[in-house]
């Protein structure tokens, strides 16, 4: 009988443990704000800026034709091609004893491309805020396999022109970005949407608090949906003070040495200092980031939140505010008129195209062989300038064919492009060009998976026996990325363990790896 009553407490004490374990999970939550300069303009109407290039931009400021406080001067210094080598590569095929049946080569062409660029900031307003960089960008790029040295050669030879064309397009198109990214986070004011913040909230729904930590948790996502970059955040102060109250409140009743405990106490001085952090209370957060240091059970955290919170305090005394949520107005004053887009061609014999030869393929499967201008190829996902020769077989100009009408555009050098229906990622729903057909570049199809890239940055799934394809840039795939793709290799337990592992990120190149490894599995 004692050793029953024994047995029973023993269980009783396990289940009660067991149901107090602190398993903490992430809650997302959304922020608006402005993000600050770190070398700002502080005279609200001196906040312009002139510039020698169109595509280059300031969130906050003004774009003016000239004498700008800041005047931004782009330099491109064009693309340099490196040495080209075309290398041979040997394949043989074995036996079922290891016996070489049989032996081929193939030829690949390999050539490195690297474009620089450089910018110059004046700044009127304070000369030791003047900036200036280089920039460059770097390809190794390599062609299909060719049978023959020759056909590689011949290859390289007659697409050298549009070859380096198409990577110096996209590397000034790279070099432009990280520029832009570069200005806004010196001058710019630039309104951030975040939608990836988190609090850490109970997971187990036997603890006692578990109900009461959701309840705190649909509180405080719903005052931060409230959060706008151009309104203040009192209002929202006093909603999450009740909150904060009742994170405080459980540090006293879980006060313990155990780890189960200290996990409470982290989560409550974790999610108060983040909510500090985001109501622009930085001094505030930094109090209750000391706390999660010596509560012990993760200080990495705690030494994070000192160091945004000290970053922000640097960011509001120079910019000579205590808030990140205000107005903020970019508009272009400059009455600059981009050059109009001229459909007739022009009748020279000297024009200056860069050709390249590609098979079309129509909706009723017709295929014809024909000559493009290959400049602006990003736009091939709409249409496509077709070279028109005269009698004498000298090109006079252009004419613009719509992808609508194609199936696929397959060029010489074996770049594919086909037409997939998908909706882009900045197209809202409902709208008329929700899931159309465009005109993207094949990078993997297999009766497993297809992936396609459309205007050079926008990855597209399609998935087997799928009618329309899916942005990896879509809301929906972003904050599904593991789910969505555990559910395309379904039944591939390795693959599936390596897309639980964070092994794959949203980027072309590792959605390339994940296709491929996917297509080659049994």
């Amino acid at each position: 009988m004692k050793n029953s009553i024994t047995l029973i407490v023993l269980l009783f004490t396990y289940a009660l443990s067991f149901s107090q374990s602190a398993n903490l999970d992430r809650e997302y939550f959304n922020v608006s704000y402005v993000k600050l300069p770190s070398h700002p303009i502080l005279d609200n109407n001196k906040r312009t800026f002139s510039t020698n290039k169109r595509a280059i931009y300031l969130s906050g400021f003004s774009r003016v034709s000239a004498n700008g406080t800041l005047d931004i001067n782009y330099r491109f210094h064009g693309t340099n091609v490196g040495e080209v080598e075309i290398k041979k590569t040997k394949h043989e095929k074995k036996d079922d004893d290891g016996n070489v049946t049989s032996t081929w080569y193939t030829y690949k062409v390999h050539v490195t491309y690297t474009s620089s660029a450089s910018i110059s900031v004046s700044n009127s307003e304070n000369i030791e805020n003047d900036y200036q960089n280089d920039f460059s960008e770097k390809d190794n790029y390599q062609s299909k396999d060719f049978k023959t040295y020759r056909a590689a050669q011949d290859y390289y030879n007659n697409n050298r022109n549009n070859l380096r064309s198409t990577h110096a397009s996209n590397h000034q198109k790279g070099i432009l970005n990280t520029i832009n990214n570069n200005l806004n986070n010196i001058y710019g004011y630039q309104i951030t949407e975040s939608r990836g913040e988190h609090f850490w909230i109970l997971g187990k729904k036997k603890h006692p608090e578990y109900q009461k930590h959701m309840d705190a948790f649909e509180a405080m996502k719903v005052a931060f949906s409230k959060m706008k970059s151009h309104e203040s955040v009192n209002d929202l102060k006093a909603e999450l003070t009740p909150i904060m109250d009742y994170f405080n409140s459980l540090v006293p009743k879980y006060a313990g040495s155990k780890k189960k405990e200290a996990k409470m106490r982290y989560a409550s001085f974790y999610n108060i200092a983040k909510m500090y952090y985001y109501l622009d209370m930085p001094e505030e957060s930094k109090v209750y980031a000391q706390k999660l240091i010596d509560n012990d059970y993760d200080k990495s955290d705690g030494k994070y939140f000192i160091r945004r919170a000290d970053e922000l305090i640097t960011k509001f005394k120079a910019n000579d505010t205590n808030t990140r949520h205000f107005e903020v107005l970019t508009e272009d004053l400059s009455n600059i008129v981009e050059e109009p887009v001229v459909d007739e061609p022009e009748e020279s014999s000297s024009l200056n195209l860069e050709l390249i030869k590609a098979y079309l393929v129509s909706k009723a499967g017709d295929t014809t062989l024909v000559d493009m201008d290959t400049k602006d190829i990003k736009n091939i996902a709409y249409k496509m300038n077709i070279v028109r020769y005269a009698d004498n077989g000298t090109p006079i100009g252009t004419e613009v064919r719509s992808a609508k009408e194609l199936n696929e555009v397959l060029f010489i050098d074996g770049t594919d492009y086909k037409n997939v229906p998908f909706k882009e990622s900045t197209v809202t729903e409902g709208s008329i060009s929700d899931s159309q057909e465009k005109l993207c570049k094949v990078l993997v199809e297999s009766d497993k998976v297809n992936l396609y890239l459309f205007n050079n940055e926008e990855p597209v799934i399609l998935a087997p026996n799928s009618e329309n394809g899916t942005s990896t840039l879509s809301k929906s795939f972003v904050f599904g990325f593991t789910k969505n793709l555990a559910k395309l290799a379904e039944g591939n337990s390795a693959l599936i363990e390596k897309v639980n592992n964070k092994e794959f990120k949203n980027n072309v190149e590792d959605l390339v790896k994940f296709c491929n490894e996917l297509a080659s599995s049994k």
